[in-house]
């Protein structure tokens, strides 16, 4: 297809309305326009509380809060102490004490997981990985988010963030030690210091200002009654709070024209200035038209299934933060929200707790994960979502999750919920509502898997159309490469948002859609599909599915995936089509031991009870099996004849990203074959714990427990699989 029909590809994922804005904001943004607008309101002159605020004063703002004329989630913030040391013990008190501390002496939080060594107050132009530096006083409407000069912008843009002022104020809370007060505001000082409004580089984009606006407006009442916070000082809060609320308006045509998470964060950010700060002089125009942008974000961006378009559980978390942030808030302050706000918020918690690992609270590394964790107000993992499933089921009336867990936080501080729940639990496990849109889970309670097969829309942010993620007692057996970086040096520029890393089947070296950019497919792949119970089954326990995303090549990819028993699974794969083709089946493990032995892995031990696991690949066809450990071949020996010599996939192999710019070894199992269509693999997971024995007869791989047959398929591509409904 040549470049016309790219273009009218592109412009139908994205609309003529919000193409036509995107080129807006381009036209503005070279020609100067935007800068002449920055210019005319640059230095904090320009922000004095007289102009922004005339009739109120510094200490008529302070005082307004401190006896509660504007209220936030909390009043006192050591009023939740108690709550709080209940919540943490006496162990994760110390724990939560020495992580502010760190901070003090300089050892950053980034992403959730990671921490860098980045002063305090933070070094704000610093890259922490490479040392590079961006020129404070560079315009940010020159820059784009990766450069050889400083790298990539988010290693910079993060401490900006002020994530780890929610640290601060916990630790704060619990200790009343008066350093956490004053460090937060020192930092604030620094920040006004070296980054004067509009004319540097932290404020390149939006949502950056926005979750400024959320975190600073959590800190101002975290530590509204210490000694530390001078009606000087909170003056000079609400006039950075007014600068990023007219930065972030200025391009919020920009953020209509993703179709992302981009503007969810800029409506709420909008709509917190306007509503929490009513002193502001623009306060009521920014809080109309964040309810208005919040509205037009949830029903262009949020299925009606609950789904969020860029189909990623981390930016599904994201936005229901900051749903949950607004609805919570409007509460508060008894300001009406469009009532379908709050319905298409419930649809969506409902959706991703269908997704949460019951065991280990984790949820499949599904789709774009950029690090993000906006309310990190628990002691849980980075991965752990229950803390957002207490949180929404207190404010959407949804309990999902038991309370008495490190994950009650997040709700004691909006919520100011005593840690008892009379509720009973509602949820139910992701059934056929989330089937329709393209995510199924099937099993059991404690081993499920994930399978993507979802019908392409809107934009695809990954080529991952029946992607298996398998989950048994809390552990991810198959999984999800991640993201690791968006603007690294090829192939780490969002390299592993491809076919090769994810458990599917990939054909002749190709993608299964065509790649137009980091963050751009064309050619959508889509994938039917269906789950369904067998026998006495009281959830599904069957998947049935295919994509077309090889249709160029004549060939449709067809799935099945059963749960035979709690400890056996099984993936027939069918390549239909004619010719001879290249196919490469990737399976990505956890990082433990292994043995290859013929075309089965052997891999163990792991921790708790599961003492290890066997994944074996069958076919008719000779094929070649490989394991590539940190993307390097440790075992056996890959075939292809289709390799791009620009795009290395064995690099990308073997490495699992928990979080973004963080890249950790796993295991990699790969299948290759050069062979007639059609074809057919099959694909056997067996957990230790059950006696359970596999072979290969003929054309047909037979499954027993105890020398009785529990599961027989057929190595050619016509044969259907059988199950005994009554084991």
């Amino acid at each position: 297809m040549g470049k016309l029909g790219d273009l009218w590809q592109i412009g139908r994922i994205f609309g003529v309305r919000n193409t036509l804005r995107r080129f807006g904001y381009e036209f503005e943004r070279r020609s100067g326009l935007i800068s002449r607008r920055m210019r005319s309101v640059a230095g904090w002159q320009s922000w004095d509380l007289q102009r922004i605020a005339p009739d109120t004063t510094p200490e008529e703002f302070l005082s307004s809060r401190r006896c509660g004329k504007q209220p936030f989630f909390f009043s006192l913030s050591q009023n939740l102490a108690p709550n709080l040391k209940l919540i943490l013990g006496a162990t994760g008190e110390e724990s939560l004490i020495a992580e502010a501390n760190r901070i003090l002496q300089g050892d950053l939080p980034f992403f959730g997981r990671l921490s860098f060594a980045g002063g305090f107050p933070p070094r704000w132009f610093e890259n922490p990985v490479t040392r590079q530096r961006v020129e404070p006083t560079r315009s940010w409407t020159t820059m784009r988010f990766a450069s050889d000069d400083y790298g990539d912008l988010k290693l910079i843009l993060e401490p900006s963030r002020f994530l780890f002022m929610y640290t601060l104020a916990r630790a704060y809370a619990v200790s009343g030690d008066e350093r956490f007060s004053e460090a937060f505001w020192i930092a604030i000082e620094s920040w006004a210091a070296s980054s004067p409004p509009m004319s540097g580089p932290l404020w390149i984009c939006g949502q950056e200002c926005s979750l400024r606006i959320l975190a600073w407006s959590f800190a101002l009442y975290a530590f509204l009654h210490s000694p530390q916070t001078t009606p000087q000082r909170a003056a000079l809060l609400l006039s950075m709070i007014a600068a990023h609320a007219w930065r972030t308006m200025q391009t919020v045509g920009y953020a209509r024209s993703q179709r992302s998470n981009h503007l969810f964060s800029e409506a709420v950010g909008l709509w917190t200035a306007g509503v929490v700060f009513p002193e502001l002089k623009e306060a009521a125009q920014w809080r109309d038209r964040g309810a208005r942008l919040l509205r037009e974000a949830v029903f262009d961006q949020i299925t009606p299934e609950g789904v969020h378009l860029q189909d990623s559980f981390n930016y599904q978390r994201m936005v229901l933060h900051l749903l949950l942030w607004t609805i919570r808030l409007a509460e508060i302050h008894q300001r009406e929200l469009d009532p379908a706000i709050k319905g298409r918020a419930t649809a969506a918690f409902r959706f991703i707790a269908g997704f949460v690992d019951a065991k280990s609270g984790s949820a499949p590394n599904h789709g774009s994960n950029d690090g993000s964790n906006i309310l990190p107000l628990a002691a849980c993992d980075f991965g752990d979502f229950r803390p957002l499933l207490r949180l929404g089921g207190c404010i959407l009336n949804q309990p999902v999750i038991r309370c008495g867990g490190l994950w009650d936080e997040a709700a004691l501080w909006l919520c100011g919920l005593p840690m008892k729940s009379a509720c009973e639990l509602q949820f139910q496990p992701a059934g056929a509502v989330s089937a329709a849109a393209g995510y199924h889970r099937i099993g059991t309670r404690n081993s499920w898997v994930l399978v993507r097969a979802g019908r392409n829309t809107h934009r695809p942010f990954q080529a991952d159309q029946l992607h298996v993620d398998l989950w048994w007692h809390g552990h991810n057996l198959t999984r999800d490469a991640g993201t690791y970086l968006y603007n690294g040096e090829p192939p780490w520029d969002n390299g592993l948002a491809g076919t090769a890393v994810h458990n599917t089947v990939m054909v002749d070296g190709r993608d299964q859609m065509r790649r137009a950019g980091r963050f751009l497919w064309l050619d959508k792949a889509q994938a039917p599909g269906r789950s369904f119970s067998t026998g006495a089954a009281a959830l599904p326990n069957v998947f049935e599915g295919e994509h077309d995303g090889y249709r160029h090549l004549g060939i449709v990819h067809r799935r099945k995936v059963q749960c035979v028993t709690e400890d056996a699974w099984a993936v027939v794969d069918d390549l239909l089509g004619s010719g001879q083709h290249e196919t490469r089946l990737h399976w990505l493990l956890p990082d433990c031991p292994f043995e290859l032995k013929d075309a089965s892995v052997f891999c163990g031990p792991l921790p708790s009870e599961l003492a290890g696991f066997r994944c074996s690949i069958f076919s008719m066809s000779t094929g070649s099996t490989a394991v590539i450990y940190a993307g390097k071949l440790q075992a056996g020996r890959i075939e292809g004849k289709y390799k791009d010599e620009d795009k290395d996939d064995e690099q990308l192999l073997g490495w699992i990203s928990p979080t973004y710019s963080e890249l950790s070894p796993a295991t990699s199992l790969v299948y290759s074959t050069q062979a007639l269509l059609p074809l057919r693999i099959v694909t056997v997971i067996l957990v230790a714990g059950e006696e359970l024995n596999l072979r290969q007869s003929g054309q047909f791989v037979i499954l027993s427990r105890s020398d009785v047959e529990i599961y027989r398929v057929s190595l050619s591509p016509h044969g259907e699989p059988s199950y005994n409904c009554e084991l």
